[in-house]
């Protein structure tokens, strides 16, 4: 694709739909979880590009929004872990 012909307008979040795809992504500087929309999440990024700003959320799982939250659940503790070894160390942020 030719990028000049590359729509950058952001899209409308998509009303609520809970068969997919949703993405459960993570923010390293928050430590935090979030669950979205891919909808969303791709307009969220083309935004970042067009605003050339940074994008801390990664993507971990893509699927069913039960999923989601499935894997969220499955894997909080790994993130528990990290903000008490970041408090104990004295560090909000790697």
């Amino acid at each position: 694709m030719n990028m000049s012909t590359f729509n950058l307008t952001p899209t409308p979040a998509p009303t609520a739909n809970t068969g997919g795809p949703w993405v459960l992504l993570w923010s390293h500087s928050q430590n935090a979880f979030h669950i979205e929309s891919f909808a969303e999440m791709l307009s969220s990024n083309r935004r970042a590009y067009s605003d050339d700003r940074a994008m801390d959320y990664v993507p971990l799982y893509a699927g069913r929004k039960d999923e989601c939250h499935k894997i969220s659940s499955a894997v909080r503790s790994t993130m528990i872990k990290r903000a008490e070894e970041r408090v104990a160390g004295g560090r909000l942020t790697r």
